[in-house]
């Protein structure tokens, strides 16, 4: 039983170790530039550099603190774009007392014409014409209120 027992007891202790610690390897190319891999290069010195299975003890909370710090920064981004964002200032009354007469008149005169500005000749309304007018004219009134 003893005889079975260490050689167990001796395979399961190197079969742990690999899991417990990887060894990487360091060494620097002909520009100074270095290079971690986990085998060691073919004609190049290297030297090891042994690294631990485990995280830190403190990483989950530094991974928190580091959300966090995303999120309300991500919150002042939005709280700017808010409140620099310009407010559309209103429009003058007469502009405003304008739209609402040229709506009164869209919509209750049977026939609307009008004048083009550049060639002065006056042209009755088709029923398309007129209703894009009143939807412009709507879209306009809206900046009054």
């Amino acid at each position: 039983m003893k005889r079975i027992t260490i050689p167990l007891a001796l395979g399961l202790l190197m079969a742990a170790t690999p899991v417990l610690a990887s060894t990487f390897y360091r060494w620097v190319d002909d520009n100074g530039v270095t290079h971690y891999s986990a085998t060691p290069p073919e004609g190049r010195a290297s030297e090891p550099v042994r690294t631990w299975g485990k995280p830190s003890s403190d990483q989950p909370q530094a991974l928190e603190a580091l959300e966090q710090r995303r999120e309300a920064r991500d919150e002042a981004r939005q709280e700017d774009a808010t409140a620099n964002t310009p407010a559309t200032p209103k429009p003058p009354e007469e502009y405003c007392a304008q739209h609402r007469e040229n709506l009164k008149v869209l919509n209750e005169r049977p026939v609307v014409r009008r004048t083009d500005p550049e060639t002065g000749e006056v042209t009755a309304l088709d029923a398309d014409q007129r209703e894009e007018m009143i939807q412009r004219t709507q879209e306009a009134l809206k900046a009054c209120s």
